[in-house]
């Protein structure tokens, strides 16, 4: 995962990418997996009408969609559809279903783009890429 606050250097991280069915739909969720000097937390989250399957989302295609970085400084960066607030593109490209005791979960690959904008304070907005 890459990060850009505010149109800064790029910054990258590990990711964790997976997709599970849950009480409120099919889900899908990327996460910081390590650890940045200035971040400390970025992540997203999307939930869907239908199971997963390799194709590209917006806005349009999705539930609900809700996306935030925290940086150590304390300043947030949001992005959400209920909001109208930042847009997204997630592409997935590989998607395998695992099920266990009635629980499903998926494998997913491929890539996303998801601009926040800062909440509070002066005007400012991150990126926030990901290839998993």
């Amino acid at each position: 995962m890459n990060l850009s606050l505010s149109g800064g250097a790029q910054e990258s991280v590990a990711c964790f990418a997976a997709g599970a069915v849950t009480p409120s739909g099919n889900a899908v969720s990327i996460a910081m997996n390590g650890s940045l000097p200035d971040v400390q937390l970025a992540q997203f989250a999307m939930t869907l009408p239908s199971p997963p399957t390799t194709r590209t989302y917006g806005a349009a295609d999705v539930n609900d969609a809700f996306a935030s970085v925290q940086t150590t400084a304390g300043v947030s960066y949001s992005q959400s559809k209920t909001g109208s607030v930042g847009t997204f593109s997630v592409t997935l490209t590989s998607v395998n279903a695992a099920s266990a005791n009635g629980q499903t979960a998926y494998f997913i690959h491929g890539n996303a783009t998801v601009n926040l904008v800062r909440q509070g304070g002066t005007a400012g907005t991150a990126t926030m890429t990901a290839t998993f």
